[in-house]
């Protein structure tokens, strides 16, 4: 997980070095912050990640601060300029063939929720954006196991990116957020720069 230069810092931090697997690791019951850099470095070289919304951000995202036209359109742009196929697998449903999924950032000092793109993916990958809808719905062992496809992962692997995931989620839900979807003025969308959901 850690590059081999950083292993000092790593370290001092409280990680571990498995000698069987040859990895750092972060021990169960410690806190992530001090390792989120490098958690967010290897999440972003994976190519199908989890995507927790925060459960204080459900219901506001970007269907729900426009107009139907307009997300009709977002949605339909972004599905022609995929080709009409998943842009993590490649693949494509079987009664549609992708969905649009909302690309978030989120920073965890300001607390804003910034929207920084749209893309297309197929039911299966959808999912495993939204992991924790898939346990409540009971589908999480098969997007358990569709993450671990995708990403040529053992089901273990898949189940502790899982937990590391959650854990961000449950910190990240302690916490009011504010909204920016200013991405969509490129679009033509005129929008507030900040909905703060207080208000």
């Amino acid at each position: 997980m850690f590059p081999y230069s950083q292993k000092d810092d790593a370290k001092r931090r409280g990680a571990k070095w498995d000698v069987e697997r040859k990895k750092w690791y972060v021990p169960s019951g410690k806190r992530l912050e001090p390792f989120e850099p490098w958690l967010l470095l290897f999440v972003e070289e994976r190519q199908l990640t989890i995507e927790l919304v925060p459960n204080t951000c459900w219901y506001s995202n970007v269907r729900s601060n426009v107009s139907k036209q307009d997300w009709d359109n977002l949605r339909h742009y972004t599905y022609k300029q995929a080709g009409h196929r998943c842009e993590v697998c490649g693949g494509v449903g079987q009664q549609h063939p992708v969905e649009c999924h909302e690309i978030w950032n989120y920073d965890d000092q300001q607390h804003i929720q910034t929207l920084t793109g749209l893309i297309a993916l197929c039911p299966a990958c959808h999912e495993c954006k939204h992991i924790g809808l898939a346990q409540i719905k009971d589908r999480g062992e098969i997007a358990l196991q569709h993450l671990a496809k995708v990403n040529k992962w053992s089901l273990e692997q898949a189940e502790e990116y899982a937990s590391d995931c959650f854990k961000i989620w449950h910190r990240r839900s302690q916490f009011n957020w504010k909204l920016d979807i200013s991405y969509l003025k490129q679009f033509g969308i005129c929008t507030d720069v900040e909905l703060d959901r207080n208000n």
